[in-house]
């Protein structure tokens, strides 16, 4: 979209930058601390004039624009609302003050909701020109996932350069524990590669002379030669990266949310003053029209309330709460709607439908005594290393009370296994061709895809232990829960085949896709939405994040501590996959309460205005109680939004 188009689709009020806002607010504040102290020691009614008046040239501006840039593009805004309140209250009021026979009321003047009025169109303008301009990200933090430099060799002799300076056709040398700092291929050598920054698989990728290499992903086992196909700036991680910087200017919003009630409530002001006009014209004053025009006036003036304005500000701030009670953090309201809008849900799986953590699914071997000896040699080998299938057999451990026997020492060999001496026993735990290659006869099994651990001590094979990582509980109910409501459900993954399909079965998923990079995550969504249809993506990692930014809405689990929670709407810490369901209860008791809330303002609004025309105070206290009528309705409007705090 053009910056023209862009300008053209926001409302006037998004257009302004905060700043504008920030400095009249302030000012507009200082104005109705004057305001009040003047009326309560009964001031000069002109100085009182004068000071309103400073008040709408100095603070007021803004909104006098915003409105008549709202009215050229055929809008009735906020702004367009509170203008026309603003004005009517300030026509009241100097008839009050400076005609021989003010226009009929029954309050001396409506200055003070009039400039309170301007103080909390000024805040709610500053709260979303805010959240349009603030810059959820922190730049610096993107830089710790590029390589920074590499290994360039020329003939026998090997270079350091910075990792941008590599280009097309180099061959670089990338030692174990190293991050490949460019795209590639591999040259010599052979090796295990984390690409979990990628492709979210938790386990290394085994890599051989002809493999696809990725910047960014870490060398974990051996010594290996990349021929460079792409530098750093054209590489996947790069890619993701400048997606990031950029989705700010993507994810903006484009109208206050009480846009859409400020036509409604201000016809309803106008038609409530026509009809006092009409009642007072004839109960008496039939013969001064322009008497009349005072009532009016004086209902318009109020036709703004204070409480209004905190419609939907209240409920965003209990659902919030409520929503962190229930370990949800709603970073972008507008999320719901999205995702309630939504035509399809797109899932990852790692860590999103499954925990992104291997558990010890099964344990084979030959008898119990043996199966005790194979639990007691994996968890002391393990003990001490870090790693999913250390992770995996170290929590089995604790779980089932497994003994685990102190270690002499141990050695690691990445995406292999372990070798450990304990006491006088040698332990290996580790891949089962790894096994065979240190001399321990490993029977011939099918494992598939799943991940295994054999185990051994002092060179006699014990058996083996099978592990998966698990789906997520209330998978399958939620799954069927979107489908009810008329959503797709689709799957896409970085993961193998046998995997996405075994998880994707379990779950009730028919469309699923495997092997899917970041990128390509992206462009289904794109593709997607060319269709016209909206989206929403569930994931947990870094290489989702494209994919997040592209959606309608994102949604992640996630530990809040990683860089890329600045960048997502949702962010759920529960482990189960009820939390989805739940956005969409609060989204319904959301919208309830902002509708309840705006009725509310109305009706405390129209009750107070129609007991300042029928039974107007003494002059004396008569400003008094605009303003007190009008705290009232704030009141009860907070009361109706904290049943947000228990969502339920």
């Amino acid at each position: 979209m053009s910056s023209q188009q862009d300008s053209a689709a926001q409302t006037a009020a998004l257009s302004v930058p905060v700043k504008a806002y920030s400095y009249r607010f302030f000012l507009a504040v200082c104005f109705l601390i004057i305001l009040i102290y003047s009326l309560a020691l009964r001031s000069s009614p002109s100085g009182v004039f004068v000071l309103v008046l400073l008040n709408l040239l100095f603070c007021a501006d803004v909104m006098f624009k915003n409105a008549w840039r709202d009215l050229e593009n055929f809008r009735v805004t906020l702004s367009v609302f509170v203008s026309v309140c603003v004005l009517a209250a300030f026509c009241y009021g100097l008839s009050k003050t400076f005609f021989l026979s003010p226009l009929a009321g029954g309050v001396p003047d409506l200055y003070i909701a009039l400039s309170a009025c301007i103080v909390l169109y000024l805040w709610t303008c500053a709260r979303a020109a805010r959240s349009k301009e603030r810059t959820k990200v922190f730049i610096k933090k993107l830089d710790d996932f590029l390589p920074k430099s590499g290994r360039l060799m020329q003939g026998q002799r090997e270079m350091m350069i910075f990792a941008r300076e590599l280009k097309a056709g180099d061959i670089i040398r990338v030692k174990a524990g190293e991050r490949i700092p460019c795209e590639g291929e591999v040259a010599k050598g052979s090796s295990a590669v984390d690409e979990s920054l990628i492709t979210g698989n938790m386990l290394p990728t085994s890599k051989v002379v002809g493999s696809r290499v990725y910047a960014g992903t870490l060398n974990k086992r051996a010594e290996i030669m990349v021929r460079v196909s792409k530098g750093l700036d054209g590489s996947v991680i790069a890619g993701i990266i400048a997606a990031i910087k950029s989705s700010e200017r993507r994810r903006v919003p484009r109208k206050d949310p009480l846009d859409g009630y400020a036509l409604w409530i201000l016809l309803f002001a106008v038609v409530l003053g026509l009809a006092g006009y009409v009642y007072f014209y004839w109960q008496g004053d039939y013969r001064r029209p322009l008497h009349t025009v005072g009532i009016f006036l004086l209902v318009v003036g109020l036709g703004c309330p204070l409480s209004f304005f905190f419609s939907a500000v209240f409920p965003a701030w209990c659902v919030r709460l409520g929503a962190r009670r229930r370990k949800i953090i709603l970073q972008e309201l507008g999320a719901l709607d999205a995702l309630t809008q939504a035509d399809a849900v797109f899932f990852d799986k790692t860590g999103t439908l499954t925990y992104g953590e291997l558990r010890i699914a099964s344990v084979h071997a030959p008898d119990a005594k043996t199966k005790r000896e194979l639990l007691i040699t994996l968890a002391t080998a393990e003990q001490l290393v870090d790693g999913p299938f250390a992770a995996a057999v170290n929590i089995y451990a604790a779980e089932h009370k497994v003994p685990v026997r102190k270690l002499l020492c141990f050695d690691v060999l990445p995406g292999l296994g372990v070798k450990a001496t304990s006491g006088k026993n040698t332990l290996l735990a580790g891949r089962p061709e790894w096994l065979r290659e240190q001399g321990i006869e490993v029977p011939q099994l099918t494992f598939g895809e799943q991940p295994v651990v054999c185990g051994a001590k002092n060179g006699k094979y014990l058996g083996y232990v099978l592990l998966d990582d698990k789906l997520r509980p209330g998978a399958a109910e939620m799954v069927q829960a979107l489908k009810e409501m008329g959503k797709e459900v689709i799957l896409m993954s970085g993961d193998n085949e046998a995997s996405v399909t075994a998880i994707a079965r379990e779950a009730g998923i028919e469309q699923f896709n495997f092997g899917v990079l970041p990128q390509t995550k992206a462009e289904i969504l794109s593709n997607f939405h060319a269709l016209g249809k909206k989206a929403v993506m569930v994931g947990d990692g870094f290489n989702d994040i494209t994919a997040l930014l592209r959606a309608d809405a994102g949604v992640v689990f996630s530990s809040g501590k990683n860089v890329y929670n600045n960048w997502v709407d949702v962010i759920i810490k529960r482990s189960d996959l009820a939390s989805i369901t739940d956005l969409f209860l609060m989204n319904r008791k959301l919208s309830a309460r902002v509708r309840g809330n705006v009725f509310l303002s109305i009706f405390c609004n129209a009750v107070l205005t129609v007991w300042l025309l029928f039974a107007p105070p003494p002059e004396y206290t008569a400003w008094f109680w605009v303003p007190a009528g009008l705290l009232a309705g704030v009141f009860v409007i907070f009361l109706n939004s904290a049943r947000l705090l228990n969502v339920k």
